[in-house]
């Protein structure tokens, strides 16, 4: 009689133990969910394809785009590889849906001061319109490069970019060179000549 009853006061003991951690994993489980949906009410950024070209003297360094209550941020570096301090870009990005078809064309300019042979990190604001899908793909180029001195201008910007969207990278655009005529310059200050 003694053995039933401990054997009943064991079970008792051993169900009061899987209950407590029944209710510990589903604590667990339930919690997790919870960080789960959390972590997907946060804003995603969206890694962005950059189709660098050669001749340009600024390159930029992991793109990634993020939503924010205004609108949207592109995070980035900004590489000058050349020996002229840069002021300013332009800049093109193609939004592409899943099936390759081009869904929207965005072109900005962007103030972003580089001294010569340097790289920083910048943070642009890309004037985007409508909703975003989670399948879109983003490609990024630059247009033009405005220096201190003088403004690189790639020709045919758009359809490289297009052309890099569909894989093909080999299409590159043509890189024109102008004197920047319209920026102040402070090594340009011209002292006028005296005659005696």
């Amino acid at each position: 009689m003694v053995i039933k009853r401990f054997e009943v006061y064991l079970l008792k003991i051993r169900l009061i133990v899987l209950r407590a951690c029944l209710a510990g994993l589903a604590a667990a489980f339930f919690s997790s969910g919870a960080i789960s949906a959390n972590r997907r009410e946060e804003p995603q950024s969206a890694t962005i394809a950059f189709f660098d070209v050669p001749d340009l003297p600024a390159r930029i360094d992991e793109p990634k785009l993020r939503k924010i209550d205004q609108g949207f941020v592109l995070d980035c570096a900004v590489a000058n590889r050349s020996s002229e301090q840069l002021l300013g870009l332009r800049l093109i990005m193609l939004v592409v849906d899943h099936s390759g078809k081009l869904r929207s064309r965005i072109n900005w300019t962007e103030e972003s001061e580089l001294p010569s042979y340097s790289i920083k990190a910048f943070a642009f604001h890309p004037i985007m319109k409508g909703e975003l899908r989670s399948t879109d793909q983003f490609y990024l180029g630059i247009d033009e490069v405005i220096g201190q001195e003088t403004i690189w201008r790639a020709v045919g910007a758009e359809k490289a970019l297009r052309a890099y969207s569909r894989g093909q990278p080999d299409v590159m655009p043509e890189v024109r060179i102008l004197a920047n005529k319209f920026d102040p310059r402070t090594n340009a200050i011209v002292l006028p000549i005296r005659r005696y």
